[in-house]
């Protein structure tokens, strides 16, 4: 899979350390692959190893594991989005759409080894412990003991990443800090009525 790094060089950055920060604070991923049928793609979540390397995990059944075979992949981490309205800046400017986002190519190695998948199960969770108690998995909990085998664990090994962060550099500094406190603020009404509508699927 070729790397295409098309973007406006102002909205580009290689600045790793805040990548690293954007991936913490936004860890799903889109990742897609070529397969012999056409384009997979799935939603996982991804972590960070002191290495530079991620791991994540998903369903043995997922698709994109192809029975263990290592394969390279597409990965986007996408953060938050918004029209920026006329309204929005000082000066008079046209309407736009403002996004962060981090693009990546890696290398994904599936992991076929159900200790090393328990292992990620802690890491992940440990991860996104939030409070002193958290749920942390163990070993002999009936429900680890019995969702393991059908965990597939995965290690990701990149070999490029850039960030893709528009958010109006084109514009005055002025008007560049009100259009981020509009996508900061914006409107959520029909978020909200779109989410709630989601739970009589």
């Amino acid at each position: 899979m070729s790397h295409c790094p098309f973007h406006y060089d102002e909205y580009r950055s290689l600045d790793n350390d805040l990548i690293a920060r954007f991936i913490d604070v936004f860890p799903l991923a889109l990742i897609t692959c070529q397969s012999n049928t056409g384009v997979i793609a799935s939603h996982l979540p991804l972590f960070r190893n002191t290495d530079n390397s991620l791991f994540g995990h998903a369903d043995r059944h997922n698709p994109l594991l192809r029975d263990g075979i290592i394969f390279e992949a597409h990965i986007v981490f996408m953060g938050p989005s918004a029209y920026i309205p006329p309204e929005a800046y000082i000066n008079k400017q046209l309407p736009t759409w403002n996004y962060v986002a981090v693009h990546m190519t890696a290398k994904v190695q599936p992991i076929d080894n159900e200790e090393e998948n328990f292992t990620i199960l802690q890491q992940t969770s440990r991860y996104l412990a939030r409070e002193e108690n958290s749920f942390i998995p163990e070993r002999d909990d009936p429900r680890v003991v019995r969702n393991l085998p059908g965990i597939c664990g995965i290690r990701l090994v990149p070999s490029h990443v850039e960030g893709r962060f528009k958010l109006s550099q084109d514009k005055s500094p002025e008007d560049r800090a009100a259009a981020l406190a509009w996508l900061m603020c914006k409107p959520r009404a029909e978020e909200n009525k779109l989410l709630q509508s989601l739970l009589d699927i």
